[in-house]
């Protein structure tokens, strides 16, 4: 059954804003937690010294990434078997759950450092959970509310939205880290509030039927539904962008974890500093998010993803350069965050700390102007009736680039620690970056996005 949803709902309206603020809180708690554990993993790594052999940074990767290969094809399923609505009002109510849950947990006394971490990881892998199973209502749910000819600005305002919510939430969390120091009960009261006025919000969101409300779930539905497998089989264009999308999170993924480590131990920047360079991330894929969302003509997609790969290019080799040493180190290393007043932290920078956070602002903008057309492309080619699982397909080859991210960062760990001795892939962090640099230039020289989508029939 094809649903027979009409949208009528215009960008501005409030199905445009109780979503955009709905989805905005839940990024914002997704990556404001993840900071926090990734944050606290790269201090518990620092603090055991050289006879650390747990890598704490990529378990809690792959802990958030991990429930996506898992459950996105759960996810899927349930976007076409019920309301998308109902289902994105229920990964908000169990968000709250999940929040309240690590705090009951880690007000426990007597807890060691080893077990509060430990703990944050696991809520990690829940946040991952609920994420994995909103997604594909979260994304499938805007051709039901708004017209197609309104998909590219609403992608942009909710792909901006998004980042916004990751600069927010990364910025916060190494404020918080700073403040709280080891009371990381604290960062978990602080998450939720956001779950409550994300579950409020979500509430507003106009209802929409089910597009498949007979459908029965089979164990295909944990991954590939024959379905989804004979629509990808007929279109080139859905499996390349598919296939793009799990590179380019994989590649996000990579960059997240490289970012962190390349301020606090490769520059030695506390984690107010080195959550700001990362946010610099979120900024520029706001600001091209806009651009493409806003700005592009219709039927530009093609361009902006090329133009996206070549600037990604760009920008990770200069923040290799940069963070390599070569032309010098930043003022701020190694200087406490307790010395330095919030403001000038966030301020107040030399000229390389500067250039190597217009560097991520860049690479973030670039990643913005590819992103978007992707994404509204994968919206309008699927039949009504698969979309929700198909975009749960997509969630799920997605999670499984983020998940070889954790991979890929420890082997190519291990890689420079060979190279560089005991610490080698702290101080020899920067080239995590060019190695990402070499893999998108086959993006930029053979990946060109259909320029329209067409409706397939089943």
């Amino acid at each position: 059954m094809v649903s027979s949803v009409r949208p009528e709902h215009g960008v501005g309206g409030r199905a445009f804003y109780s979503f955009l603020t709905a989805q905005f809180l839940g990024a914002f708690n997704d990556n404001y937690f993840k900071q926090l554990v990734l944050l606290v993993c790269v201090t518990a790594s620092v603090s055991t010294g050289a006879g650390m052999t747990v890598p704490w940074k990529e378990i809690a990767m792959a802990a958030f990434a991990l429930p996506f290969v898992l459950f996105s094809g759960v996810g899927g399923f349930l976007s076409d078997r019920c309301s998308k609505r109902t289902v994105i009002v229920g990964c908000k109510i169990a968000e709250i759950l999940i929040v309240c849950l690590g705090l009951a947990l880690l007000v426990i006394p007597g807890l060691t450092q080893q077990l509060q971490l430990t703990l944050l990881i696991a809520m990690l892998g829940l946040m991952g959970t609920h994420s994995a199973i909103f997604s594909p209502s979260k994304y499938g749910i805007l051709p039901e509310l708004f017209r197609e000819d309104q998909l590219r600005p609403v992608n942009g305002a909710v792909q901006m939205t998004t980042f916004l919510a990751i600069i927010f939430g990364m910025v916060a969390a190494g404020i918080a880290l700073d403040e709280i120091g080891g009371r990381l009960w604290i960062g978990s009261l602080l998450a939720v509030i956001p779950a409550v006025l994300g579950t409020l919000t979500a509430a507003l969101i106009p209802g929409v039927p089910a597009a498949e409300p007979a459908l029965r779930f089979r164990p295909e539905n944990f991954f590939l539904p024959a379905s989804v497998t004979e629509i990808l089989w007929s279109n080139r264009g859905l499996r390349s962008a598919i296939a793009v999308s799990a590179l380019f999170w994989f590649l996000g993924g990579v960059t997240q974890m490289s970012v962190t480590t390349l301020g606090e131990q490769t520059l030695e920047l506390n984690s107010t500093r080195s959550s700001v360079l990362a946010a610099g991330m979120g900024i520029g894929i706001a600001a091209g998010c806009v651009v493409a969302g806003f700005l592009g003509r219709p039927g530009s997609g093609g361009g902006w993803t090329v133009a996206g790969a070549w600037l990604l290019v760009v920008s990770m080799s200069l923040v290799g350069l940069l963070g390599s040493g070569v032309v010098g180190r930043p003022a701020s290393s190694g200087v406490d965050a307790l010395s330095e007043p919030i403001w000038q932290r966030l301020l107040v920078a030399d000229s390389l700390e500067w250039g190597l956070r217009a560097s991520m602002v860049l690479l973030g903008f670039a990643a913005g102007i590819f992103v978007v057309p992707v994404q509204v492309y994968l919206q309008q080619a699927p039949p009504a009736d698969v979309k929700g699982r198909l975009l749960g397909v997509q969630n799920l080859a997605t999670w499984i680039g983020i998940l070889f991210s954790a991979a890929y960062s420890w082997i190519v760990g291990a890689i420079l620690r060979l190279i560089g001795g005991e610490a080698g892939d702290q101080r020899l962090q920067w080239a995590m970056f060019l190695t990402l640099a070499v893999m998108l230039v086959p993006v930029g020289l053979l990946y060109r996005l259909p320029e329209r989508a067409t409706q397939e029939s089943r």
